[in-house]
């Protein structure tokens, strides 16, 4: 199965850096060859307040307030390193709501 990995482009997450971020990830993916991965755009994930939110799907994995120095550990995740904890900050039923539209191949 292919990963995906879905930046959200809503106006808050936009306002924040959103669309930076995905640009970023996405060249960062290609430079590394990374053809198991496809980097996205997501309309709103709904947790505007905390944006830039980006999720890694299958694995479940949900970023917040992602700045562009954070992607260095975002991609050492996404190649197989830890989970950065410190950007792991939604509530949890949120979380389970958008996971559950997800595996409906809504993105």
């Amino acid at each position: 199965m292919k990963r995906i990995c879905l930046v959200c482009q809503n106006v808050d997450c936009k306002s924040r850096g959103s669309e930076e971020i995905m640009k970023e990830l996405q060249q960062r993916v290609a430079d590394q060859g990374l053809t198991d991965l496809e980097v996205k755009p997501y309309l709103c994930f709904g947790a505007c307040q905390e944006g830039p939110n980006v999720v890694l799907y299958p694995e479940k994995s949900w970023y917040a307030g992602v700045k562009k120095e954070d992607l260095d550990d975002i991609m050492k995740h996404i190649a197989g390193g830890p989970h950065v904890t410190r950007l792991d900050t939604i509530d949890t039923s949120l979380k389970e709501l958008i996971y559950q539209l997800l595996e409906t191949g809504v993105f």
